[in-house]
């Protein structure tokens, strides 16, 4: 018990910060976020000592992320994510200059997207390689790289609708 506790301790410190952004990303809001980093981490917990060490913890710990943010998801599907586009209509010459701004809208973006796709986007943007997010979704790197593309591209689409955000993506 007391080395799944350092184990567990270790993961969590390592991995926490990661899985709240990722939760984050889909639910836009900081106590839901929390609520499933929770979640999370009380699965890792109940399946430690069933890890069969197949993978690393890193991709074992992002595909229980994936699975726990897809199944609330698809519980709240009755309740979508709205986006609201709160940008004031600046000049052209000062939109977008605050980063948070920027952050904001980019979110705002992936918020549009399928559940599938945000999770791979989420993945992108915090630079796991596209092995791994193909071994935590059960898909080629190969696959991943077409996605990506596809993600990217419909990232543009969305963004440029927000005054030519997209143009840098």
């Amino acid at each position: 018990m007391e080395n799944k506790q350092k184990i567990f301790d270790h993961l969590f410190t390592e991995y926490r910060d990661w899985i709240f952004r990722l939760c984050y990303s889909y639910t836009r809001s900081e106590t839901q976020a929390e609520d499933l980093v929770q979640e999370c981490f009380s699965k890792v917990w109940i399946n430690l000592s069933s890890f069969e060490h197949r993978s690393d913890y890193s991709t074992w710990i992002y595909r229980i992320a994936a699975n726990t943010c897809l199944m609330r998801l698809r519980k709240e599907k009755n309740n979508p994510i709205e986006y609201h586009d709160n940008l004031k209509d600046n000049s052209s010459e000062e939109k977008y200059e605050d980063k948070e701004e920027q952050s904001n809208v980019l979110y705002g973006a992936i918020a549009q997207l399928n559940e599938i796709d945000r999770i791979i986007i989420s993945m992108v943007l915090e630079d796991v390689p596209q092995k791994q997010i193909g071994e935590v979704l059960g898909i080629t790197e190969n696959n991943v790289n077409i996605k990506v593309y596809r993600i990217k591209k419909q990232l543009k689409e969305l963004l440029s609708k927000n005054n030519g955000y997209g143009k840098g993506f």
